[in-house]
């Protein structure tokens, strides 16, 4: 209709259309006039209103800060909304408070959550310390015949739990479950559904329609790409274009010109109303301490293989580069991985690296003194960064403190559980194989100030996001690194959050070979950490500048 009438067309409508017109042009304007009230409501609270919403807020087992306070005003506001607070603030605290005023109310019967495993029973812990009773969490990551059985079922569970890859399998059977109850429909660490056509996200975006309350938490929301905010704000709000096809291809053009802050602009002004966000800064917590990194020595057979790998890097730059640069480029990438197996621990290198890396670089470790070094490693030499470690929790734990440690490969996690057992040191281990109820087991344990567990040794990917480890541990020792900054700055909060740390200083430790990879990891990650954080602390929402693939800039950093 506006078509023809901008192109002057006369026409008729029939009483239907009429009608049809009426209802989407009342529903548009009234979508207006609540983005101005959440706009309002988050510029402009009104003192009162503020506070007699605050006293309504009684039936919390455990009260809320004045951030969260303000997040669940908006909340309130906004029936579906994102909350894009960083890691540690308390956003299922928020999310709880909320359901459970929706269900005083009748509105909700149960919460439905999509989520990381890790997530799980931190939401069941944090239901039980917010509303004082158990929510019965029902897992749907279960066998599919199990899955089935509750799908058809009607249970009184109040927190129901799946994957997102559980979505995308049961897609059929979960949406006629979710018409069986009023569910509020939250995903937490939603941004693992920001792809554009991904399979997660397109079978998440297939839920939106069934369910009044929707609820996206992240606590790294920062897009790389102009579409990451687009699958949330379709999530939320399906039947509006909160930003349409104009203003898309307007955000593109910027991008296409690197003209970030236009884009970024553009984006937060319509995005702005949906979200609120708690910075680092507002949470008031003890400034973290990253303590100098301790650079150790490399015994003989490591510094031996480090150089022989340094070597064929260099042979492989100087005189191939060019003959298949596809092949080099892989090549390059093996040998960067198989250095940072060499200064986790030697013995990685008997897996080296993924099949699909290996072609061209079968004669990197050909010398059958290498191999045997390689291969008797442990009867001749153990890694001087052991010996360090061990001196350093020793020298904490006496001192009654508990160590987390990080470790990016498993045979290291491996030996270093096994070298500070012999050391007396109480050590459980968090990998990808330790189950759901082990790993809760491991947390709420570690966490007990009183209980006899000295340390945990972690593995990023399985630790680093919905884990809180922070009530009894103010020390974490990196005893290696990879480079996914995220990933970094997520393990950071592991001990660093709301409900310890306002008081407690954090001290993190960094064990590192001088002249090797480790130095230059380190180097790339902080300087890209700082720059994240740079954009964290912002008010607004801002891009992430892409970055150069770090593979490439490792190889060029080793100035060979």
């Amino acid at each position: 209709i506006e078509f023809l009438n901008s192109n002057k067309i006369e026409l008729n409508l029939c009483d239907k259309t009429k009608k049809i017109l009426e209802d989407q042009t009342n529903k548009v304007n009234s979508f207006k006039v609540k983005i101005d009230f959440l706009r309002e409501a988050k510029e402009n609270i009104d003192t009162n209103s503020f506070n007699e919403f605050c006293a309504s807020v009684d039936y919390l087992n455990r009260p809320l800060k004045p951030h969260q306070e303000k997040s669940l005003y908006h909340l309130d506001k906004a029936n579906c909304a994102a909350n894009f607070s960083v890691p540690g603030s308390g956003k299922t605290s928020v999310v709880l408070a909320f359901y459970e005023k929706l269900k005083l109310k009748k509105e909700v019967d149960a919460i439905f959550l999509i989520g990381p495993k890790n997530c799980y029973y931190s939401w069941k812990t944090e239901f039980k310390l917010n509303l004082n009773r158990d929510p019965k969490l029902q897992i749907l990551d279960e066998n599919k015949e199990k899955r089935k059985f509750i799908y058809e079922n009607s249970f009184n569970n109040e927190v129901y739990a799946c994957h997102f890859s559980t979505v995308a399998n049961d897609l059929t059977l979960l949406k006629e479950f979710l018409n069986k109850k009023k569910f509020l429909l939250v995903i937490d660490e939603a941004h693992n559904i920001k792809k554009i056509g991904g399979l997660w996200s397109n079978a998440i975006l297939s839920l939106r329609y069934l369910s009044k309350y929707k609820i996206i938490l992240t606590g790294t929301p920062m897009p790389q790409d102009f579409k990451d905010f687009y699958n949330y704000l379709d999530f939320l709000y399906p039947d509006f274009e909160v930003i349409n096809s104009h203003e898309k291809a307007q955000i593109e053009v910027f991008m296409d010109n690197k003209k970030f802050d236009e884009a970024a602009n553009l984006i937060n002004n319509k995005i702005y109303p949906f979200y609120t966000r708690v910075t680092k800064k507002e949470l008031k917590l003890s400034k973290p301490n990253f303590l100098k990194p301790y650079l150790i020595k490399m015994n003989p057979i490591e510094k031996k293989i480090h150089e022989a790998i340094t070597t064929k890097i260099k042979y492989y730059a100087k005189n191939d580069y060019l003959k298949n640069i596809d092949l080099i480029k892989k090549i390059q990438r093996a040998r960067i991985i198989r250095l940072r197996q060499t200064c986790s621990y030697v013995k990685n290198l008997i897996t080296a690296i993924p099949p699909d890396l290996r072609q061209g670089d079968e004669n990197l470790l050909s010398d059958q003194d290498l191999k045997n070094l390689i291969a008797k490693y442990d009867l001749n030499e153990k890694p001087a960064k052991i010996f360090k470690l061990k001196e350093l929790s020793k020298k904490l734990i006496s001192k009654g403190e508990k160590v987390l440690i990080w470790s990016t490969h498993l045979k290291t996690i491996d030996l270093i559980t096994k070298e500070l057992s012999k050391e007396g040191i109480n050590i459980s281990k968090i990998t990808g194989k330790t189950k759901l109820k082990e790993k809760e087991e491991i947390k709420d344990k570690f966490n007990d100030s009183s209980s006899n567990l000295d340390a945990i040794i972690a593995i990023p990917q399985a630790c680093s996001e919905s884990i809180s480890l922070h009530k009894a541990c103010h020390h974490g020792i990196y005893y290696d690194m990879n480079y996914n900054t995220s990933e970094f700055l997520q393990s950071l909060d592991r001990i660093h959050r709301v409900g310890g740390s306002e008081k407690n200083p954090v001290f993190y430790y960094f064990l590192q070979y001088e002249n090797s990879i480790d130095v230059k990891i380190y180097e790339r990650v902080f300087e890209k950490a700082n720059r994240q954080m740079q954009v964290i602390e912002e008010d607004n929402l801002t891009f992430s500048h892409p970055d150069s693939d770090d593979f490439d800039d490792l190889y060029s950093d080793l100035n060979l």
